[in-house]
């Protein structure tokens, strides 16, 4: 991997730990003597010495700190290879050093200024990030906030619609508890209504029992007692209009009866109904309820998911290192 190629992101290493994980040990700082043999290493190796290389090549370190020992490493680098036995420096004229110290001068500052021009590329590079990761967390916001205001309002929906099934069923069963007096109350007058008519069909046989019986006794008298005729017949009369009035009392009673008995029928089809209308607002309070409770738990879920990435997202955007020093 060559220099251009190597990953931006690594200065955006950040040493703190991710939300909720447990803070690693930390390294000890690098020493200049650290510094100086990986950069020794590297150009051993016949590579270019830079800090994103020396810092692969240490696994470790701020890129701060490995470019103040890297410029210490270059300021003291041709003293150190003068030093180095059986590698020293043959005399050379003046002016051919003071050319030679010219040309590493203007080396240094070449590098100076590729490390520089590198760095504010880099520092504008985390600029805009820093930018783009502040707006997403100020839409991460507004979307909890989005979220918490509908889970708030589906709150009380789910609180509306459970007094309504509160209400309903309250409603319900009193319906159910009239509709059963009703139904005691038909069932007494359906069985006054039919002892009625047994009395009824008894009366009527005792009058078809008397009726023959008089009409018997008549045909005696008439036989018997042919002077006594008016008088048996207007007692038979008599007897037969009371008989008649009695009866005509009793169905009377009857049709009284048997009316009542169909306006407790009615009443009683029309609690039904209420009832039926009643058990069907019941299911759809239900129903409602049940929807609520799915979307509240649906928005619940996305709130933590969001409420759990807004952190990391927010450790993210502190993760940026100073200013490189120069």
């Amino acid at each position: 991997m060559t220099e251009a190629e190597e990953p931006e992101d690594e200065l955006l290493d950040d040493p703190r730990p991710a939300y909720g994980t447990t803070r690693p040990p930390r390294s000890p700082r690098l020493s200049r003597a650290d510094v100086f043999q990986a950069a020794d290493s590297v150009l051993i190796a016949g590579g270019r010495v830079t800090i994103d290389r020396v810092r692969n090549h240490l696994g470790r370190g701020s890129p701060n700190t490995i470019q103040e020992h890297l410029e210490t490493w270059w300021s003291k680098l041709g003293s150190r290879l003068r030093d180095i036995p059986g590698r020293e420096f043959p005399e050379l004229p003046g002016e051919v050093a003071h050319a030679l110290q010219g040309l590493w001068n203007t080396a240094l500052d070449s590098a100076y200024a590729a490390i520089d021009g590198k760095a504010a590329t880099r520092d504008g590079e985390l600029t805009t990030r820093e930018a783009a990761i502040a707006a997403r967390e100020t839409q991460w916001v507004e979307q909890t906030e989005v979220a918490a205001a509908r889970g708030a309002a589906l709150e009380e929906s789910l609180a509306l619609a459970r007094e309504q099934l509160t209400a309903t069923n309250n409603r319900a069963d009193r319906l159910e508890t009239l509709l059963q007096a009703r139904e005691a109350e038909a069932e007494r007058w359906r069985t006054r209504a039919e002892a009625l008519e047994a009395e009824g069909r008894e009366l009527r046989s005792k009058l078809d029992t008397a009726t023959e019986a008089h009409q018997a006794e008549r045909d005696k008298l008439n036989e018997r007692h042919t002077a006594n005729e008016a008088r048996w017949l207007v007692e038979i009369d008599r007897g037969r209009q009371v008989a008649k009035e009695t009866a005509k009392d009793h169905e009377r009673q009857l049709k009284e009866l048997r009316a009542q008995l169909t306006q407790i029928h009615t009443q009683r089809d029309e609690l039904k109904r209420d009832l039926q209308e009643a058990r069907a607002e019941l299911r759809k309070a239900v129903s409602l309820r049940a929807q609520a409770e799915k979307r509240l738990a649906a928005m619940t879920a996305k709130a933590a998911k969001v409420a759990r990435a807004t952190p990391a997202r927010s450790s993210t955007s502190r993760a940026t290192p100073g200013k490189r020093r120069r």
